[in-house]
């Protein structure tokens, strides 16, 4: 569950190749503009906000600004490899469905991000994060897996059990069906989850320019924040 949840988060590290900088005198934008456009990087791999924001040239750009090397990997790729290692293979239509589906759920999360203190050389944002039910998430698997066993008759199971890998696909195809169905049908929980997000200003290579905007100082951590409260 924790791959599949490091799936839908497509939150990598994010390696930004910058140096702390301070009595900057241009203006930057406002750190709650940079976080938000952030946080649609890392949990929706949706980069143009943070293109607009600080003037990248393309998306492809923002990616490899903020990604570390390799770490942006379509996500239909990585659903491919995944699924593969599982033993299950599915079509090209399958996984882009799949995909497309998973996309869905995470538009649906919502956000604010709001200044909460500033100063000369750091600022606090508060971002708040309507996310999903975890729990929620691993019923929805355990139904489509009960719907999956009721399904199996005693002529698939022997055929499993002596290796048939096109009657197990077939199950397991379903099976995902049924969990990415229910997962479209989620809708984000009603309560926020806050974030505190400790910002400062750092240097960017912005499509070869290189231009200042108020970063989280803890990049890790701030992914791994974003995945906590996607899905808690």
């Amino acid at each position: 569950m924790k791959k599949f949840k490091k799936i839908l988060a497509v939150v990598a590290a994010v390696a930004v190749m910058c140096m702390p900088l301070t009595g900057c005198g241009e203006k930057l934008a406002p750190a709650d503009q940079t976080v938000g456009a952030l946080f649609e990087l890392a949990a929706k791999n949706n980069a143009a906000p943070m293109k607009d924001l600080l003037g990248f040239a393309s998306e492809e750009d923002v990616s490899s600004a903020f990604f570390e090397e390799g770490a942006n990997v379509e996500l239909l790729d990585e659903l491919k490899d995944q699924l593969s290692s599982a033993g299950v293979e599915l079509s090209e239509e399958d996984v882009q469905e799949l995909s497309d589906s998973m996309m869905t759920m995470l538009g649906k999360i919502t956000y604010t991000a709001e200044i909460t203190s500033e100063s000369g050389d750091q600022t606090i944002v508060t971002l708040k994060v309507n996310g999903f039910s975890y729990d929620e998430m691993t019923q929805i698997m355990m139904d489509a897996a009960t719907t999956m066993t009721d399904s199996l008759t005693e002529e698939d199971q022997m055929a499993i059990a002596n290796g048939d890998m096109d009657v197990f696909n077939s199950y397991m195809q379903q099976y995902i069906k049924d969990f990415v169905s229910g997962l479209a049908a989620m809708e984000p929980s009603a309560e926020a989850s806050e974030i505190t997000v400790t910002c400062e200003k750092l240097k960017v290579d912005v499509s070869g320019k290189e231009k200042v905007a108020w970063l989280p100082t803890n990049m890790d951590g701030f992914s791994s924040d974003i995945e906590s409260v996607m899905f808690k």
